[in-house]
Parts: C-alpha cells; structure tokens; sequence
C-alpha cells in the first residue's frame, strides 16, 4: 500500500495535514488533519508498506498491544480508502 501521488504531509508547529497538490487538489477538496499517530502511519505510507509494518509501527513507538494496534491502522485505512487517498 501507499499514498497517492499528489498528497504531501506538512506540520505546523503541532498540528499535521495532508494536503491535495496538482490534479488532486483538483480531485479532493479540503485537507485532512492528522494526530501524532496517523502521522506516523502516513509517513509509512508515504514510502510504501503492508498492514504488518503499520501495526508493528504501533506497539514498537506506543507499546500498545497488537490487537489494538491493529483496529487502529484497519481504522485509519478504511478512512484513507474513502477518501481515495491510497494506492492498493
């Protein structure tokens, strides 16, 4: 999996969005704001990974336990997938 060509993460101070460039901004309307964890997954993305590397992202920076760390990453896909922001 991966992040669409066209979407860029930038913070500012403590806050990161994602934000549309090119023919996306065209596409997708708004920008999507992140906590400390999507950005994490989203920095992943950005390079390519599965579902494993996401998860093990989780409990190796947080120290939460896998089955959590799972819904969290299934979580955050399904919201990148509605919004078309992922590559399969």
């Amino acid at each position: 999996m991966k992040i669409k060509k066209g979407y860029v993460l930038r913070s500012i101070e403590d806050e990161h969005i994602v934000v549309p460039t090119g023919e996306e901004a065209v596409n997708f309307n708004g920008i999507v704001t992140l906590n400390d964890t999507g950005k994490l997954l989203f920095e992943h993305l950005l390079k390519g990974c599965d579902e494993e590397t996401l998860v093990k992202a989780l409990t190796d920076t947080y120290g939460i336990d896998e089955a959590t760390a799972k819904k969290d990453v299934r979580d955050f896909l399904k919201v990148l997938r509605e919004r078309d922001i992922l590559v399969e």
